[in-house]
Formats: C-alpha cells, sequence, structure tokens
C-alpha cells in the first residue's frame, strides 16, 4: 500500500464491515509524512438479496492528522459479474458512499469485478479489482449471550457470546461482526478467524466473541458499548471471506493503535490490497453469509442458566 518509509496506521474510528446492511463505514487511513495521496476503498459484497451493496472511497490522510478522512465524491463505479455490469451509484452529493441497485447480492462461485473512475488529488485514475465469492462455510443456527462479569458498576462489564452452529468440510476464514439493535459493530470490536480447530465439526456453545462494554467503548462507538438491557437485540454476523481478505484484515489490524506497542515492535509498512490502480489502498472483496439473533431478556444472566436452564449443576 505505502513504501517502505511511508509506514501507514491506520485509525480505527468508524471503519466498519456493516452486518447486514453489506455496507461499509469509511476506512480511515493515516500515513506518516506522506508525500502523495491515496484511494481508500471499501467494498464489500455480500449474497444477501435485502441488503443494500455499497462501496465506499475516501482519500488518504496524514497519520497526525485528527480529522475525517474526505470523501471521493463523484466517481463513477461499478460492479460487474462478466455478464451483467451493475452500477452503483453515489447516495449522496459529497459522501463518498456508493450503493448499488435494489436486490443486487453476489453469488457463490462467480467472480466479480469491481471498477472506479475517481479523481484523487487533482487526477483521474481508473481502478479495479476482482474477488470470487466462496461458498458458506458455516452456518450459524442460534447464538446467545453469558454474563460474565463486573455488573454493579454498569460501566465496565463483560459479555461472552456464544453460537450453535455447522462448520462445513473446507478450510474457511471469516469475519466475525455483530449488531447491537441498530448499531452495527466497527472492526476493531469484529474480529477475523479460521476453522482450525473446528473444521467439519457442529458447533455448541462455542464462545466465538465477547462484549467489553465500557464508557470508553461508548464513546468511541456509540451503541455498540452500550450496557446491555432489557429488550435489545444482538444480531451475530458470520461472513465466510477469502484467505486473502483474512490476510488483509489481520494485517490491517496489526497495524492499529492498541493492537501494537510502536515502542516495542515495528509497525508493517504495507499492508495487502487487491484494489489495481495508482496509489490505491483498501480491498474489494465478496463474502457469504449466515447469522442469527438473540433479544435481550436476563441481562445479568449467568453462565449456569444457558447450559443448564433448570438450574445450577450439583
Amino acid at each position: 500500500m505505502c513504501t517502505s518509509k511511508h509506514i501507514v496506521h491506520a485509525l480505527l474510528a468508524s471503519f466498519v464491515v456493516a452486518a447486514l446492511s453489506g455496507c461499509s463505514e469509511e476506512v480511515q487511513v493515516h500515513t506518516r509524512n506522506m508525500d502523495r495521496t491515496f484511494l481508500v476503498v471499501e467494498a464489500m459484497l455480500t449474497d444477501q438479496p435485502s441488503a443494500q451493496q455499497c462501496v465506499v472511497l475516501t482519500e488518504s490522510i496524514d497519520f497526525f492528522v485528527e480529522e475525517v478522512p474526505p470523501a471521493v465524491s463523484g466517481a463513477k463505479v461499478s460492479v460487474s459479474d462478466g455478464v451483467n455490469v451493475y452500477p452503483f451509484v453515489e447516495e449522496s452529493a459529497g459522501s463518498g458512499r456508493y450503493v448499488g441497485p435494489a436486490g443486487f447480492c453476489g453469488i457463490p462461485g462467480v467472480t466479480y469485478k469491481l471498477e472506479i473512475d475517481a479523481t484523487v488529488d487533482g487526477e483521474l485514475n481508473h481502478y479495479e479489482a476482482f474477488s470470487t465469492m466462496e461458498s458458506p462455510g458455516f452456518r450459524v443456527d442460534a447464538v446467545d449471550y453469558m454474563y460474565a462479569g463486573d455488573a454493579d458498576t454498569k460501566i465496565d462489564s463483560l459479555w461472552t457470546i456464544a453460537v450453535w452452529g455447522q462448520d462445513f468440510e473446507t478450510v474457511n476464514y471469516y469475519y466475525v461482526s455483530a449488531k447491537l439493535n441498530d448499531a452495527v459493530f466497527p472492526i476493531g470490536l469484529s474480529l477475523a478467524i479460521d476453522d482450525k480447530y473446528f473444521n467439519g465439526q457442529k458447533v455448541f456453545c462455542f464462545p466465538i466473541t465477547t462484549l467489553y462494554q465500557t464508557e470508553a467503548t461508548r464513546k468511541s462507538y456509540g451503541d455498540c458499548g452500550k450496557y446491555l438491557e432489557t429488550g435489545d437485540v444482538f444480531t451475530l454476523n458470520v461472513y465466510t471471506i477469502p484467505k486473502d481478505y483474512f490476510d488483509f484484515y489481520m494485517g490491517f489490524v496489526s497495524s492499529t493503535v492498541g493492537a501494537a506497542i510502536p515502542m516495542l515492535q515495528s509497525q508493517p509498512a504495507n499492508c495487502p490490497t487487491n484494489i489495481v490502480g495508482k496509489n490505491a489502498m483498501g480491498y474489494f472483496f465478496a463474502c457469504s453469509s449466515s447469522s442469527a439473533s438473540v433479544t435481550i431478556e436476563e441481562p445479568l444472566r449467568p453462565y449456569y442458566k444457558l447450559l443448564f436452564p433448570f438450574g445450577p449443576p450439583h
């Protein structure tokens, strides 16, 4: 993405792969002492016909600049499947957020091509990327929650999210995200995993992720970090992603504040990207998905009530 002397340092104030909506918030990419402007692309195509597919385009900004990256507006954006071309239209003038036709979604096994003509730093350039949608590698049957501690303060509290489902007999990589009511979890609160330890197995009450709800996370991420209350609806989304996007995610997260300590280890100079074009960052990926929701009935429900609904074990 950058030359070795231009160290990429991504700040995740609002980068998110949006669960269910199929959209992404902008990828905020900061680079140190940057002598050029990069086009930053976040494009996710899902297999959900009810989702609004979208592409988000922004410009990179210097590492020490604390501001929202400028949107790239007025671009020509399309996705094609080798037969049909689907134009993406800017959602609103100046937003840099381009949405696909209603009902358009990906199909497993099909290779998709993203094309972008955009003006960045006063220069019009052409960009493109390819991604093949894989078949679902995991089926989510149910999701539930367990309270894990520190409820008295209602500030720093922890819940474990458990999942039931079936992993299929292929080596797969997953992006695991979530939504609490209408608040979509950003990449900083999500994770990428592989199926190394449960490939081809049924999954029963597997603790797939946690919710660490603190005042700090609520300030940073809004209602994603809220204390769970009766009536809240939590949705877990498991996306089957290409291996190359898994590598991009791991490289991207390892270069973020909090994931690496600059004084103790080096930051990566480059994250993988499949965007071809002059000075481009980011990723285009097609992914199949599976999800399940649970309504919060007893926010402080202890572990044993999930595993032993008729009382604690003796």
